[in-house]
């Protein structure tokens, strides 16, 4: 199963369980977050990389054969979104969700021995979580210290069309492992809505790219195995930076 059918299966689920619980009776009418309101959260957002570990994960340096030159392989515009449910109970507030990642897709350009165009694609998919304590609580206002932790199986793959020639496509994959912290203020809109904002920093720690499908790529055989480059080191792998990501929350009712 490929990771939109899973992302598709899994948007489905929770909107079966909205429409189930849009359909009971709410026992207690949530007015604010003093009323520790609980439901369902999608959100999306983005990456940017400030640290030199945070943008540590391009692979397509590392296909190019001996004497070509890789230009704009590094521009890669991360789309993290998620959907999942929350509790919170006073202060203290737990979001487990799915999370799925895609990109907004950068050309890069090959020169030298090989000379071309590609680009790299995401469709990436996960489960994380976060775990908020408020530090300023409001009836419709909050300021949440958040940590949160993430694994994302991270998948992609890498197109290049060679100036007179054809088109090669290769699949990666790898897992990468990130944890987090920030801070996250919210609004209560009203009927049921509110609004977050994270703001934090998630470290990736150390993997390594593999080939998932063997195939040819800028004219060499490229094996099922770890990725490596011309001086046979693997690939790094190392996702993570800052994170901005907005969430709407849905609560159904309180404690």
């Amino acid at each position: 199963m490929n990771s939109k059918c899973v992302y598709q299966n899994v948007c489905l689920i929770l909107a079966l369980a909205l429409a189930s619980f849009s359909n009971t009776s709410i026992a207690a009418k949530v007015t604010g977050f003093t009323d520790s309101p609980k439901g369902i959260t999608l959100g999306a957002g983005t990456y940017y990389f400030w640290l030199p570990n945070d943008n540590n994960y391009d692979p397509i340096p590392s296909l190019a054969p001996a004497g070509t030159t890789i230009a704009n392989s590094n521009l890669e515009f991360l789309l993290p979104s998620k959907i999942g449910f929350f509790v919170q109970r006073g202060k203290v507030s737990f979001e487990p969700y799915f999370r799925y990642m895609l990109n907004l897709r950068k050309s890069f350009t090959a020169s030298g021995t090989t000379v071309g165009t590609g680009y790299m694609t995401f469709g990436s998919y996960g489960y994380g979580a976060n775990l908020g304590v408020s530090m300023l609580q409001k009836q419709r206002f909050q300021v949440n210290f958040v940590a949160n932790g993430e694994i994302v199986f991270q998948r992609a793959t890498v197109t290049f069309s060679e100036s007179g020639g054809g088109t090669d496509k290769l699949k990666i994959k790898s897992t990468s492992t990130l944890v987090g912290i920030g801070l996250q203020p919210e609004l209560w809109l009203g009927d049921m809505w509110s609004l977050s904002i994270f703001a934090g920093y998630q470290y990736g720690f150390l993997k390594y790219w593999d080939i998932e499908k063997a195939a040819t790529f800028m004219g060499d055989p490229k094996t099922v195995g770890p990725l490596l480059d011309s001086d046979g080191n693997q690939t790094k792998a190392q996702f993570g930076g800052f994170l901005i990501e907005a969430t709407l929350k849905l609560s159904f009712q309180g404690s």
